[in-house]
């Protein structure tokens, strides 16, 4: 079988449905050294932007910017809208050369007693960066304000620093596509195989309907798991493989692109997601281009005879050309003794060979 080169782009809606990340702060950005992080309400100043390595363990977990504090309790705030609808994922870098309580909050105002479901405890005494996170399932009612309190429980003088503070919705439903990288094996009017993955990033079981379209390819055939089927289950966090298998239509013009959608639709009829298998077809070696241009024989004694169908030059080692024409069928054409390029042009793919 002849190597037809398809190049394959996948686009896609990778989540959808309320997914993503709703907070990333890692204190990089329009910060000040020794005042308050830029986004968070803190009044008493009590957590302060720190830039690069300080005394205690005031350092980042990533780039040059942390947040810390040394006071024997401190809170600040962020605005942030959570609904009792949707579930949630979060996760800070802490790090203490004491003990410190360190808790996050969720209410609705920037102040202590507005904060009134508690989402995560955790006590912070190792001296080196620990990462502490928390699965939310349910918040008791929508919220407008995130908030993190720590308090010092048994040192004097002592710092908590925190870095890498990430919020992430988690939708009921949720779906991701992983793309593979793919170079198929197959040539116009043959057999192309392909490859990605699916991902279930909800909490709820999913039942998925999976249908391809395409103007371009024929019998189109999907594999999930291994298992052929216009269906699949994918439970949380479930990667299902997906192979498809497609024959490209014999008349597709070399080098033009061509296309298979798949469609992924929830039995709930709540979600749906589609991304495009983008193929672009080309000879990628002199044989093959000789399947359909025969030059024979190479070596000659002065005869070559040229057989096929396409636009044919031949070009001296002057770069002259002493033979240009469109061949139908056959011709033969009588060259003196020397190299010579032979530029073939079939369709649009054009090769240049000794």
């Amino acid at each position: 079988m002849k190597k037809y080169l398809v190049t394959i782009l996948m686009l896609f809606v990778t989540r959808f449905a309320f997914a993503g990340s709703i907070l990333f702060d890692s204190f990089e950005y329009a910060n000040h050294d020794g005042e308050s992080p830029i986004g968070w309400v803190c009044d008493d100043n009590s957590w302060l932007a720190g830039y690069l390595e300080k005394d205690h363990n005031r350092v980042a977990h990533s780039g040059d910017w942390y947040a810390y504090t040394n006071s024997a309790e401190s809170w600040m705030f962020m605005p942030m809208f959570m609904s009792d609808e949707l579930k949630y994922r979060f996760s800070l870098w802490a790090i203490s050369d004491g003990g410190y309580q360190l808790e996050i909050w969720a209410g609705n105002d920037a102040y202590p007693s507005a904060m009134t479901q508690l989402l995560l405890n955790e006590v912070v005494s190792n001296g080196s960066y620990e990462n502490f996170s928390a699965y939310i399932d349910e918040v008791s009612s929508d919220f407008q304000y995130f908030g993190i309190h720590a308090v010092q429980s048994y040192c004097g003088d002592c710092i908590l620093t925190i870095d890498e503070v990430n919020v992430d919705m988690v939708g009921k439903y949720e779906m991701q596509a992983i793309p593979a990288t793919i170079e198929s094996v197959v040539a116009p009017g043959t057999q192309t195989e392909f490859k990605f993955k699916f991902k279930n990033v909800g909490y709820e079981p999913l039942t998925v309907y999976i249908t391809p379209f395409s103007d371009h390819f024929t019998d189109i055939h999907l594999f999930a798991n291994g298992v052929e089927g216009p269906t699949f289950p994918a439970a949380p966090d479930e990667i299902v493989e997906i192979r498809g298998v497609a024959t490209m239509l014999p008349d597709i013009t070399i080098g033009s692109p061509a296309w298979i959608d798949i469609m992924f639709t929830l039995d709930c009829g709540c979600a749906t997601a589609m991304f495009t298998l983008w193929a672009t077809a080309g000879f990628d070696s002199a044989d093959e281009i000789f399947t359909v241009i025969s030059i024979y024989p190479n070596p000659s004694s002065g005869n070559v005879t040229i057989e096929g169908t396409g636009m044919v030059s031949i070009t001296n080692t002057l770069g002259q050309i002493v033979f240009s024409k469109e061949i139908i069928e056959k011709e033969t054409v009588t060259l003196p003794k020397g190299v010579y390029c032979v530029t073939i042009n079939k369709k649009t793919t054009k090769l240049v060979v000794k």
